[in-house]
């Protein structure tokens, strides 16, 4: 890959690279940052990957980079967590009946809500998906099942705790 079509590539891909790096990370400079140390490794590795192949490695490279940006905040929040008393982190508020969804995907594991966002909000195939996240695609299937399940009980269970939380005086706030 040369220059010109390294160059090509970075604008045909970059604001599919951005919209799914928003997904995972739900924050937009964040997701820019990511974005961009990708289109700076494709640089430093341009000359091992072809042009054809240049979409997938673009891909691939986000979802690691994110992953290891998530483990690594992980981390840290850990570390914060057990510098700070639990008592504060009890006096912040539940998210609002519409954000329980958000919530439901980000208590799937990694895989699971990067497959779900690849297949149902990206739209790629189970083939793609298994390029992607190199696995089989038999296991792309039984994972992206698995995490349908999972997230349908995280957000039935999170409406139900939000509800259940809701008050009126004494009286519980009832859904038809």
């Amino acid at each position: 890959m040369n220059e010109k079509e390294y160059i090509k590539d970075c604008t045909k891909h970059r604001k599919e690279l951005y919209l799914y790096a928003v997904r995972y990370t739900h924050d937009g400079d964040q997701a820019e940052d990511a974005v961009q140390e990708v289109l700076i490794a494709l640089w430093m590795h341009h000359s091992e990957v072809g042009r054809k192949e240049a979409k997938g490695w673009l891909i691939r490279t986000l979802y690691r980079h994110l992953v290891d940006e998530h483990r690594r905040e992980l981390r840290h929040d850990e570390r914060l967590q057990s510098l700070v008393p639990d008592e504060v982190y009890n006096q912040f508020e539940q998210y609002e009946l519409q954000d329980a969804m958000q919530q439901a995907l980000d208590q799937l594991s990694e895989r699971e809500r990067a497959i779900i966002l690849l297949c149902d909000v990206e739209g790629y195939k189970y083939k793609e998906i298994a390029e992607i996240t190199e696995l089989q695609e038999s296991q792309v299937t039984g994972i992206l099942y698995r995490s349908r399940i999972n997230l349908k009980k995280a957000y039935l269970a999170l409406n139900e705790q939000t509800i259940n939380n809701k008050y009126i005086g004494t009286t519980k706030i009832r859904l038809i």
